[in-house]
């Protein structure tokens, strides 16, 4: 097997077990809850299943797909997220839940926009980047890879969603930075992140109490600090080895989200710290095998677009990690391929096809090869 075979494979491969996992667990964390809300256990999973099924072929037409349509795709896909956003500001079509409006129902079918929003920036930079005159030591280019992505940082803001915002913004900053941003302009993209930050921070009260929950949430129990202090439970609970898979205590209506942004916490509760190190290590080996593919691959845009997406991915993970076990104040932010929801897993299986397509993009290294054949 071919080099770039192989990373495609292997890619895939990860993610599959990934996907497995999140589904046995989703079940676990889901079941209970399904059953006494809606009286049919397998609600959450049957739903699930169906997302990741029809993720299949679309992963392997992704696998087949003309490279020169990545870098066509890269407007539509843009102007299409700009759209989807905008129809949450439609009543009629948004879908409020607690004080966010995040999905847009049509026809019957629920989806939400900002998490398209993250392949279309991580496109629409790339393609940017990419091109021979963009000169990010001059304002004019450098605004031209700024303003889009704010553009659509500002339409989730309006939902509001300041967790996915900030998973952009650090894409942003992450691409640039490879892109040779110069450390002033860094710096002071940078201080203006951190001041927008601490206003956002500021001007919403239910944002401030997340951050003192963070800080001691033994004394915001009512507030903000039960989902932690219940997360931190069933990592107690699951101890090295775990309870067993479907012992989880804390999923019966103590751990809030436990089949969506906290399912790494039943998994600990289960599995033990052997189940979250096996995860942690798949997507340790996802961020590898996406940066190796970056690095790779000749052409430019591919180059960015890799780094985006394996950068993508990891960062959403790690964020989704830290939250759990309490290093990072509570966002709503599921972990990538294992947490139940539609529009992400699709999203993040379109990402991982993506890669997977770059990654046979790779030539064959065949200097040891002509070496054998000069000295033979």
């Amino acid at each position: 097997m071919h080099d770039h075979q192989r990373l495609s494979f292997l890619l895939i491969c990860a993610a599959l077990m990934l996907a497995a996992v999140g589904i046995i667990e989703i079940y676990a964390a889901s079941a209970t809850r399904a059953m006494e809300q809606f009286n049919d256990p397998y609600l959450f999973l049957r739903k699930h299943v169906l997302v990741a099924a029809l993720c299949m072929p679309l992963l392997f037409f992704l696998l087949t797909l003309p490279l020169k349509y990545l870098a066509w795709a890269t407007l539509p896909l843009f102007l299409i997220t700009l759209v989807a956003l905008s129809l949450l500001l439609v009543p009629a079509l948004a879908i409020k839940a607690g004080l966010a409006t995040r999905w847009v129902s049509i026809l019957g079918f629920n989806f939400q926009p900002a998490e398209l929003a993250r392949l279309a920036l991580v496109f629409y930079l790339a393609r940017n980047l990419s091109r021979p005159t963009c000169n990010l030591q001059q304002a004019r280019y450098l605004w031209q890879s700024l303003l889009p992505p704010a553009l659509i940082c500002t339409l989730i803001m309006l939902q509001p969603d300041f967790g996915t915002v900030f998973l952009l913004v650090m894409t942003c900053c992450a691409m640039l930075f490879v892109a040779g941003l110069s450390r002033r302009y860094l710096a002071l993209f940078s201080g203006a992140v951190a001041v927008f930050v601490v206003i956002a921070t500021a001007i919403a009260p239910y944002r401030f109490k997340r951050l003192v929950s963070f800080l001691d949430p033994w004394s915001q129990v009512s507030e903000g600090g039960f989902q932690i202090i219940q997360s931190y439970l069933a990592f107690q609970n699951g101890g090295v080895l775990g309870a067993g898979l479907g012992e989880s205590k804390q999923k019966l209506f103590f751990l809030p989200e436990a089949h969506t942004d906290f399912i790494l916490s039943v998994i600990g509760e289960e599995l033990g710290l052997l189940g979250v190190f096996f995860v942690w290590s798949l997507f340790l080996y996802i961020c590898h095998l996406g940066f190796k593919i970056a690095a790779l691959v000749k052409d430019q845009f591919h180059k960015f677009l890799a780094f985006g997406i394996a950068f993508l991915i990891t960062s959403q993970a790690l964020l989704n990690m830290g939250v759990v076990t309490g290093l990072l104040p509570t966002k709503g932010l599921p972990l990538p391929l294992v947490s139940s929801g539609s529009s992400a897993l699709l999203v993040f299986f379109v990402a991982i096809g993506i890669l997977a397509r770059l990654a046979k993009t790779i030539e064959p290294d065949t200097s040891t090869g002509e070496k054998l054949e000069r000295y033979s």
